[in-house]
């Protein structure tokens, strides 16, 4: 793919993601992306997956598009305090117990990377899958901030969303038989909140889509 004409899509020809340009950040953590889904993932995937990751990572990251902790917050403590604060106040209602206190390994597990990770057994589960993949280790497991490198949470959202990690739908169960993606409906892949974001995540995927497509 011409990345130069990849980005001049999303910039130029149609801004509607990046109005104001892109930042030197947003453009380092797409081109990390693009690099591992270029080599390990493209030969065996249709474009429109791309397109559909690129998407929910973007609402996931609120546009950052580098790994980013549970409420956008400096350090996992910081993290913590945040959702105990919201907890308390009544802005959890769905959380029954709290899974941002350190665990039994004393790391506090808050969601991390570009498609967000939370509880020990889903840092374990991806560090699992990720060694059957390509037999090594990531160091998820041992380090949950391992999730904040950019390649290795590039790796956790593709073949997370690929294989249907985050909740039991992956890619492949939204690919229509024209070769088209239902994005929206996609959403259900990584959250059930789709009756309020898909709108929104779907206008992403398309947009990355086009500017996948311009460049070859």
């Amino acid at each position: 793919m011409n990345r130069t004409t990849f980005f001049t899509h999303l910039t130029e020809t149609d801004p509607v993601m990046f109005p104001d340009g892109m930042t030197q950040a947003q453009r380092r953590g797409l081109s990390v992306k693009l690099d591992v889904w270029d080599e390990f993932y493209a030969d065996n995937n249709p474009p429109v997956f791309l397109a559909a990751a690129l998407g929910q990572m973007h609402w996931e990251t609120g546009g950052r598009l580098e790994p980013v902790l549970e409420a956008f917050a400096a350090n996992r403590r910081e993290s913590a305090e945040k959702l105990q604060a919201a907890y308390e106040a009544g802005r959890l209602s769905w959380v029954k117990t709290p899974y941002w206190l350190p665990d039994e390994s004393g790391q506090i597990p808050v969601g991390g990377g570009d498609i967000q990770l939370t509880h020990r057994r889903n840092y374990i589960f991806a560090e699992e899958r990720l060694r059957e993949r390509f037999g090594r280790a990531f160091g998820l497991e041992s380090d949950y901030d391992r999730i904040l490198d950019p390649a290795v949470s590039a790796h956790v959202a593709f073949a997370g969303m690929i294989e249907g990690w985050f909740r039991p739908r992956k890619l492949a169960d939204f690919l229509r038989e024209d070769g088209t993606l239902d994005y929206r409906a996609a959403r259900d892949i990584v959250n059930g909140d789709g009756g309020r974001v898909g709108d929104r995540i779907e206008e992403y995927c398309r947009t990355y889509e086009a500017a996948i497509r311009a460049g070859g």
